[in-house]
């Protein structure tokens, strides 16, 4: 297997790894394709694949968005467990989520320890620096690994 496929083999058992963490506490987990099957949706639903409009002006998707009552949070998560090119890619992440995520809950869950050095540190400096100045737009972004965001799903909706 090459090194492109084996990190979209990662990257998929990355987002897998999140889907019983949903269903343990009770989330319906869909695609997106699957909602009007579902209509209306449950309180407690996770979308997976879903679609938003890009800074680029193009359809984009991100891992997950949870519905949970009055809640909706999107959640991207990237893995990368050797040096790559996902760790690029965190400024257009940030850009969208400022600019394009519609939710105003946004989670980032980026993990593997295979980013450049710096990389995920540049990431957190500007979500704690409010970078471009993002929180006066309503948005709360909090950047996570997967064991942190276990812990905050389970406190949160536990």
């Amino acid at each position: 297997m090459n090194q492109g496929s084996m990190a979209n083999m990662n990257g998929k058992i990355f987002e897998e790894m999140m889907i019983p963490i949903f269903e343990a506490h009770g989330f319906l987990v869909i695609n997106e394709s699957e909602i009007p099957k579902y209509s209306p949706l449950p309180e407690r639903v996770v979308i997976k694949n879903a679609s938003y409009i890009t800074i680029y002006n193009e359809r984009g998707r991100t891992e997950f968005v949870i519905f949970a009552g009055e809640r909706t949070i999107r959640v991207e998560a990237k893995y990368q467990s050797a040096p790559g090119s996902v760790d690029e890619k965190y400024p257009y992440m940030l850009l969208n989520g400022i600019y394009k995520y519609p939710e105003d809950e946004i989670i980032f869950v980026v993990d593997g320890g295979g980013y450049k050095k710096g990389a995920r540190e540049w990431l957190q400096n500007q979500i704690d620096n409010d970078w471009l100045y993002y929180k006066e737009q309503g948005k709360n972004i909090q950047l996570m690994t997967i064991a942190e965001f276990m812990n905050w799903f389970n406190h949160t909706f536990g």
